[in-house]
């Protein structure tokens, strides 16, 4: 958007809520002269009233939309807790848990590696011309990029798209939460040929959010669909996040580890989102060394990319960064989230309809 439509829209919106206000002041005004004249000084008269007949999840979705979101969110951070090595300024390493299990465990790459890495972020920039209108888009939007593989009207889909966007806020908590401790810098800080093409975020690099938060969708998703779902990089779900995760590294705001560190967190999320709900029971710790991310040449070790046959050998373990290992706990059920992924998982079994 241009700053001249930019400079409209904002004028618009403020308009359209003046003439909001106007028509609710009106509106007031005529509700209190209706009930002065059919109900004036007559005594009250209440009614007797009842107790609750409705569940705590009944109730739930009664409510307005960001109320709803205040309570699941608050529900689905319950029991997580953060931890990070202690060094002066930026910590090497952090991890994620839940009642004392790792969700997830990430290490920082070296800043040599991070270094090393700047040519090939700027070979992806030859990319640029034919990403931008995916890149500008999922600036603001990750779901219409899943909903063109999955059938996600609003109409018929109101509860997965809300278990989704409760998803991206989950993911939005803990990969800032884990960006802040490991502090890590974007590649045009090493170079100034890399010449983003969209605005460098404030925060630092590693984990890649939209790739957190891509990851984190499609395997929500590839959950809702099948609960004992692998994770397959040829899947169009995980395909698609491989393509929000690389549009980053075309634009110039992030390197491949921090996409393949956000492929492992967003994973690790959307597993717990969706065990917390029951629609998975194989619940893995996963983690991801940067200092590992790298391919073995006889020259000595090179920065290594990220995309879709890269993320396959992650998943399958043969990839040094990377592993899922089971555990043996169960995650603790959050029955009003379950509450809302089950209207999801209905909404799926009726898409026929």
């Amino acid at each position: 958007m241009s700053l001249f439509h930019a400079k409209h829209a904002k004028h618009a919106k403020h308009a359209k809520s003046a003439e909001s206000d106007e028509a609710a002041l009106l509106t007031a005004m005529a509700l209190m002269r209706s009930r002065d004249a059919i109900v004036g000084s007559e005594h009250m008269d209440p009614v007797p009233g009842q107790q609750p007949n409705l569940s705590p999840g009944a109730r739930l979705m009664r409510l307005d939309d960001d109320q709803r979101a205040a309570i699941l969110v608050a529900e689905l951070l319950e029991g997580l807790r953060f931890e990070a090595s202690a060094p002066p300024e930026a910590s090497d390493s952090c991890a994620i848990l839940w009642d004392g299990n790792v969700l997830a465990k990430i290490a920082r790459p070296s800043l040599s590696q991070f270094r090393d890495a700047v040519e090939m972020v700027g070979n992806y920039a030859e990319l640029r011309p034919d990403r931008i209108p995916e890149i500008e888009v999922q600036r603001a939007e990750l779901l219409p990029f899943f909903a063109t593989i999955l059938p996600m009207e609003p109409s018929r889909a109101a509860a997965i798209i809300e278990m989704l966007y409760r998803g991206l806020d989950i993911t939005t908590h803990l990969v800032m939460r884990v960006k802040l401790a490991l502090a890590c810098p974007r590649p045009s800080r090493f170079s100034d040929r890399v010449q983003p093409v969209i605005p460098v975020p404030a925060h630092a690099t590693l984990p890649s959010g939209h790739a957190t938060q891509a990851f984190c969708l499609a395997t929500m998703l590839a959950l809702l669909r099948d609960p004992a779902a692998p994770i397959e990089a040829g899947d169009r779900l995980y395909r698609m996040a491989c393509r929000i995760a690389i549009n980053r590294t075309v634009a110039g705001v992030h390197f491949p580890a921090d996409s393949a560190a956000g492929a492992v967190l967003g994973i690790q999320i959307g597993r717990y989102l969706m065990a917390r709900a029951g629609r998975f029971d194989h619940m893995t710790t996963g983690s991801f060394d940067g200092t590992r991310f790298v391919d073995d040449t006889p020259a000595g070790p090179i920065a290594r990319d990220f995309h879709y046959q890269v993320l396959q050998q992650m998943v399958e373990g043969t990839d040094p960064s990377t592993a899922f290992a089971p555990v043996g706990a169960t995650v603790p059920p959050a029955p009003l989230w379950a509450h809302l992924v089950k209207r999801a998982h209905d909404e799926w079994v009726a898409r026929w309809s």
